[in-house]
């Protein structure tokens, strides 16, 4: 589902012309270019490289951020929600961006598809080979900076509302309890599920605009219009349509930014709370 969704995206940020004034129906016939073009196979065309990419990038995420965390935090305090959690997630987004940006570099190409002659390719492997071929080791970078500039802010963004939701909304179990039962449990639940889909879906509100920027960069080739920064690239896009150009894709991005981000933080709580008598010890 999540592949198919990011399909979607993808075509909508790169040719965000389809004409119809309703966001659904936007997506409804983008969905109906991209099956007439590539049939159903299309709308799952480059589901390989963010399947691995997204395990990577959670538990890159996760990690550096939960260290980063403990580092900035007295023993015995709660997290400071204006300076720490930022910090530790911001510091997270860097040091992911060096894992995930090759990783969408090739799933948005092959995602394109037969949409753009330039990127036709038979899986990650020649997309690769192509790409080293006319650009290089360097072209591995292309949109790297771009990437980085979307999860520095994203990421301090998404734990800080992650945080300061869990910290507000009822439901929590206390963390000083070591054995909470099926109710504690449901509702701690609930209530990470209820938070991390807020977050997901707020953060990707703000941070879409440089989505769609990092996306017309890895898909761009040298020389062409779109081969430059990512300022330059807002610039453009905001020339060509305003906001909604900028926002491009806006719609299909909510749709799966809810469950996806509630799907991942409420796994990462059940599994952190597996883990934690073994941390102890």
């Amino acid at each position: 589902m999540k592949g198919y969704v990011e399909q979607v995206n993808t075509a909508q940020n790169c040719f965000g012309n389809v004409k119809t004034v309703r966001p659904i129906a936007k997506v409804v016939a983008t969905v109906q270019a991209i099956h007439m073009l590539d049939q159903v196979g299309g709308l799952y065309r480059g589901l390989a490289a963010p399947l691995v990419g997204g395990a990577l990038e959670t538990g890159i995420s996760y990690t550096v951020y939960t260290y980063t965390l403990a580092q900035l935090t007295a023993p015995g305090e709660l997290p400071t929600l204006s300076f720490a959690v930022p910090a530790a997630a911001g510091l997270a987004g860097v040091v992911l961006s060096f894992v995930l940006s090759p990783f969408e570099l090739v799933k948005c190409r092959l995602q394109l598809g037969n949409r753009n002659s330039r990127h036709q390719y038979n899986g990650p492997r020649q997309c690769l080979q192509h790409l080293l071929k006319t650009e290089g080791p360097r072209g591995l970078t292309r949109g790297m900076q771009a990437t980085i500039a979307r999860e520095a802010p994203g990421n301090a963004i998404f734990f800080t509302v992650y945080e300061t939701l869990r910290r507000t909304f009822p439901g929590k179990t206390a963390p000083d309890n070591p054995s909470p039962n099926i109710w504690d449990v449901a509702k701690d639940s609930a209530s990470a599920v209820g938070c991390g889909g807020l977050a997901g879906t707020i953060m990707w509100s703000c941070v879409l605009p440089l989505d769609v920027a990092k996306t017309r960069i890895q898909t761009a080739y040298p020389g062409s219009v779109h081969d430059q920064g990512i300022l330059r690239n807002l610039q453009i896009m905001y020339q060509q349509g305003g906001r909604r150009t900028m926002y491009a894709g806006l719609t299909p991005t909510l749709i799966r930014a809810f469950p996806a981000n509630a799907a991942q933080w409420l796994a990462w709580e059940l599994s952190r709370r597996q883990l934690q008598p073994l941390m102890a010890s």
